[in-house]
């Protein structure tokens, strides 16, 4: 279909650009966003990932036909070079990298850069297999989909999709502050009087249990380790005192309600929500 030692065949490459950028977003279907990673990269695992999206993406354009950059995009709204939109991927994947830190994982910019890929890769999917650059494609849309992941979501990104990480800093403090809460909790227990002494001292004990389990997932993943066990023991053991909760309602009050807002967050942050 496309031969590069025709004059032709830069038309043909312009031609293509137009009608994929055009079009690329619009016909993306919506889709909810996968929610079962089976395990939460730490910060230094995303970063990684994101430095292997910079790398592939410099030898992906590295290894283009020059037919391909030179080619004019035309859109309903304006021209623009190809070279110009490699550019802007990697202007935006460089400001990925520089943005990303402990106190902010840059959602908005890897959605940025899911996005202009999506693109390069509705146009690199049309094209013959022995494409200059089509091996780097492959390769980058490897790293593009743990980058995705790594946010709650998928490659190529969904029309509409938003994505989101929290990073270790602020996972370990929702740990931080479940445990508090269920300390806090423990004490609501202690002074309800209406308790039976039986019930009263079982339930502190179960609740001393989800308060050490909250402290042991914000050390792991303080430390940058995996904790997607822990936050289950955590999942499971709040169920476990949700019955106690049902059966005596006089004790529920702020402090479990904190305690299970808490746990929604650390559910999210590992891909653990129903």
């Amino acid at each position: 279909m496309f031969r590069h030692s025709v004059p032709s065949a830069r038309q043909g490459y312009a031609f293509a650009w137009a009608v994929i950028f055009a079009s690329a977003f619009s016909t993306l279907p919506t889709a909810s966003l996968a929610q079962s990673s089976p395990e939460r990269l730490s910060d230094k695992e995303v970063k990684t990932i994101i430095e292997d999206v910079d790398t592939s993406r410099d030898k992906f354009e590295g290894n283009l036909d020059n037919d391909i950059k030179r080619a004019i995009i035309r859109t309903p709204t304006r021209e623009v070079a190809a070279s110009a939109v490699l550019q802007d991927l990697q202007d935006n994947t460089k400001k990925l990298k520089e943005r990303f830190a402990a106190d902010y994982s840059a959602s908005a910019e890897v959605a940025t850069v899911l996005k202009q890929s999506n693109s390069i890769d509705t146009f690199m999917r049309a094209q013959p297999s022995d494409m200059k650059g089509r091996s780097e494609w492959d390769r980058q849309v490897v790293n593009l989909t743990s980058l995705a992941k790594a946010y709650g979501g998928v490659f190529p990104l969904p029309e509409g999709a938003a994505i989101r990480r929290m990073n270790d800093k602020e996972v370990a403090g929702v740990a931080e502050s479940l445990a508090a809460a269920a300390d806090r909790f423990k004490n609501d227990i202690n002074k309800d009087a209406a308790l039976a002494k039986p019930d009263k001292d079982a339930a502190k004990k179960d609740v001393e249990v989800l308060a050490k389990q909250a402290n042991s997932v914000k050390s792991r993943v303080s430390d940058g380790q995996p904790a997607t066990a822990e936050v289950r023991q955590v999942i499971e053991q709040i169920a476990k005192i949700q019955t106690f909760v049902i059966a005596h309602p006089s004790t529920v009050v702020g402090n479990w309600q904190a305690v299970q807002t808490s746990s929604g967050k650390l559910q999210q942050a590992f891909g653990l929500v129903p």
